[in-house]
């Protein structure tokens, strides 16, 4: 049920051109993702399996946004932090 759930919300997004699962959102706001993350402990394989696979493909690592990576400074062998521009 809830993997239909996301998989709709991921249609959703992509049709929209919103890029962000709108369930995906509120099943963390109500704190759910913690309620997931908690049965990758379960015994069960199955249950265990199906809570990953659910954090795996709906709320795995986002990607980096290279903007917000610190520049190095090659003279100075120092970060170089950008400032927000006003």
């Amino acid at each position: 049920g809830l993997e239909n759930i996301l998989r709709l919300g991921e249609q959703e997004s992509k049709q929209n051109g919103i890029g962000i699962n709108p369930y995906c959102a509120l099943i963390e706001e109500a704190y759910g993702l913690d309620k997931i993350e908690f049965l990758q402990s379960h015994e069960n394989q199955e249950i265990y399996q199906k809570a990953f696979d659910l954090i795996e493909h709906y709320f795995g690592v986002e990607e980096d946004d290279p903007s917000i990576v610190p520049q190095v400074d090659e003279s100075q062998q120092q970060f170089v932090f950008q400032q927000q521009e006003a």
